[in-house]
């Protein structure tokens, strides 16, 4: 009967959400998982035509606290986009405001206030009509048009030269990753990623401990010295019989403040040695020897430190430094220490993905099983009413598996 149908939609939902509460622990732990990517990295890296640095400048824009819109006419590229990039700066996290779909009936004349005039970094999907009513784009943010494929820098931001270290050999990975959807590569994109914020954070084997560059190997001295005085303090205090709990207040004070020091250290290190090194290159001069064993060698001694003090003055490194849970747990040394380790990196993370992969048909199995239970019942009375309720139970039993790992993930 007709009125079976609503009964039917509610009872699928019933057991949806029974069934996700029962899986929580798993929900829980795949959302949190810093490699769990939400939605596919295709539909980012296709709304940029595979364009390596326009991929690579996104990505320097989240870990730099930048203001960032993306906005498209198809609401499912933007979404998606949106939660890739903001996936892309694992094993960092981002700290701003985020909202991958602004929705046009929530926009009212605050609207133009949030994107123009808001002090606070952000990075906001929005639809391509809703930001032309507008009125004029934000002069100060990274726009990016995933209908056209471009993207609009923002000011202040000219440090970032994909011909030059650090962000050349990202561009250049991420290159050999690209093609249309068939051979997009989608593994070794997130591998790129993920190496590239490895390296920055990792100051030891990372871009500055690796660097030929005088003045890396300064910043690097200045922040060992920085780490050995913490590390005094603390002792001088264990010995002079100061409390467990002072102590340990004593030691996450020190460590968020070497992590507040950094970026000023490295943007000292990269003013006192630029009177002495090629920094006078113009980047246009670098671009054009590029691929010259000469100028390769020329870019090789290029510091790294002044333009990666960028990251380390915005919230998401600090946020990840100053947490001792995040930034020294056990799973997230086997990256730090890849090199170290001799650590495959692209394996490793493949290895992760299988098993998350696992993790998500497992969930999906059980949604899809209640469907396929609760729709052959409602195929005894085959009426419009009931064609309908039935597309509506799979729409709900989707909506049902976003909404559990959106849920989990908050």
């Amino acid at each position: 009967p007709a009125s079976g149908g609503p009964s039917a939609l509610g009872q699928l939902l019933q057991r949806a959400e029974r069934a996700l509460t029962q899986s929580g622990q798993e929900l829980a732990w795949l959302t949190k998982h810093p490699l769990w990517l939400p939605t596919p990295l295709a539909p980012l890296f296709k709304a940029l035509r595979w364009e390596a640095v326009d991929v690579a400048y996104l990505l320097l824009a989240a870990l730099t606290d930048q203001k960032i819109i993306l906005h498209a006419h198809d609401t499912n590229t933007l979404y998606c986009a949106a939660c890739a990039l903001r996936a892309l700066i694992t094993p960092l996290e981002y700290p701003n405001v985020f909202i991958p779909h602004l929705p046009p009936h929530l926009m009212g004349p605050e609207s133009r206030t949030l994107l123009v005039d808001s002090c606070t970094p952000y990075m906001i999907g929005i639809e391509t009509r809703t930001l032309r009513n507008l009125g004029a784009e934000p002069t100060g943010s990274v726009i990016a048009d995933l209908g056209r494929g471009t993207v609009q820098r923002a000011p202040g931001t000219g440090w970032f030269d994909p011909c030059a270290p650090p962000f050349l050999s990202l561009c250049q990975e991420l290159q050999s990753c690209m093609g249309d959807c068939m051979q997009f590569r989608a593994n070794a994109a997130q591998t790129a990623c993920l190496r590239f914020v490895v390296d920055v954070i990792n100051l030891d084997s990372g871009f500055i401990g690796r660097s030929p560059a005088p003045a890396d190997a300064d910043a690097l001295s200045r922040a060992q010295l920085i780490d050995e005085f913490a590390e005094d303090a603390v002792e001088r205090c264990s010995r002079a019989g100061l409390g467990q709990d002072a102590i340990q207040v004593m030691e996450r004070a020190l460590q968020q403040s070497r992590g507040a020091l950094l970026g000023e250290v490295c943007s000292t290190a990269a003013r006192a040695k630029s009177s002495h090194e090629s920094v006078s290159w113009g980047l246009g001069e670098l671009a054009a020897l590029v691929g010259n064993s000469a100028a390769e060698t020329k870019l090789a001694t290029l510091p790294v430190c002044g333009v990666l003090a960028h990251v380390y003055s915005a919230q998401p490194f600090r946020d990840w430094w100053g947490d001792p849970d995040r930034s020294r747990s056990p799973e997230r040394l086997q990256w730090l220490q890849f090199r170290a380790k001799g650590i495959a990196l692209t394996e490793y993370l493949r290895e992760n993905r299988q098993a998350i992969a696992v993790l998500e048909r497992s969930v999906e199995q059980q949604l899809h099983a209640i469907y396929n239970d609760v729709a052959a019942s409602e195929t005894a009375v085959d009426t419009p009413h009931t064609r309908n309720v039935t597309c509506e139970l799979a729409c709900s039993c989707s909506s049902s598996s976003a909404a559990a790992a959106a849920a989990a993930a908050a």
